[in-house]
């Protein structure tokens, strides 16, 4: 990687309650070129594995790699599980499939020993509150009883928010006692209530995306949250002791982020 690109301008390991990181794309390139130079900087890097396809499977070279790297730079990892995966698909044969492929992830990823696994839950456009919502949360508890059978206990499985009612998740996550990752970014983009989501999941929140609004999209810098998120972030971040991933994709954003995150601290009292 071309020693021209940025770094950060000091040090932000063990700065705060939380351990603070970000993803591994900050970098155009691979993910150990990404930890080399993020990893001196920060606790935490969330490795981003959007895709089930075979081009984007880890391997355990790879595994191996991070782990060095982990090691060399006192740096941990949070796994972001594919996205792309039918894991509540109607058909039992294609879920049991991508359930399949999913606990390659986890497995190939258990030496990292990472903080948490992310997880996206989502179900059809056509669901509904009622009948159709039992019948999808009947099949999401049996495609997580699959995933938990690789031995990741629940807490290190973090349900995140997405773009329909987190309360539709609620009784999964109280019945397999999993995590919660709180996604600011999502939040945002549909005037959540962030005050409210902070008070009945705050004991679950093993891991928080932070992120904010720019031109209509999420993931951008925090700079971007609405103002009454900083003032309740603020709060909320002086006892939190999780993860926290500044889930931006690149450096400058990054770095935004980052000076944000400062002010939003030395607001504290």
């Amino acid at each position: 990687m071309s020693a021209e690109l940025p770094c950060l301008p000091h040090s932000w390991k063990r700065r705060y309650p939380f351990r603070t990181g970000t993803t591994s794309f900050i970098y155009p390139a691979g993910y150990q070129e990404n930890v080399t130079r993020l990893g001196p900087y920060l606790d935490e890097i969330e490795l981003l594995m959007f895709e089930g396809q075979p081009p984007s499977r880890p391997t355990d070279e790879l595994a191996g790699d991070l782990m060095e790297l982990g090691r060399a730079h006192e740096v941990v990892y949070n796994v972001h599980l594919p996205t792309d995966l039918p894991l509540t698909h109607p058909d039992r044969s294609v879920r049991s499939q991508a359930c399949r492929l999913l606990k390659e992830f986890i497995t190939t990823l258990r030496p990292l020993s990472p903080t948490a696994y992310v997880l996206h839950l989502s179900p059809p456009d056509t669901v509904r509150p009622g009948k159709d919502l039992r019948d999808w949360q009947s099949i999401a508890a049996e495609t997580l009883g699959w995933i938990l059978d690789t031995g990741i206990t629940g807490r290190r499985l973090a349900l995140e928010n997405l773009f329909f009612p987190f309360s539709w998740l609620a009784p999964l996550v109280e019945a397999f006692d999993l995590g919660v990752c709180l996604d600011t970014g999502h939040l945002a983009l549909q005037s959540g209530d962030l005050e409210k989501f902070l008070k009945d999941h705050d004991p679950r929140i093993t891991i928080a995306h932070l992120h904010g609004l720019r031109d209509g999209q999420d993931h951008g810098p925090l700079s971007g949250l609405p103002s009454s998120y900083q003032a309740l972030l603020s709060d909320w971040l002086e006892t939190f002791t999780g993860s926290v991933s500044l889930e931006v994709f690149g450096f400058e954003a990054l770095l935004v982020s980052l000076q944000w995150l400062d002010r939003m601290m030395a607001t504290v009292a």
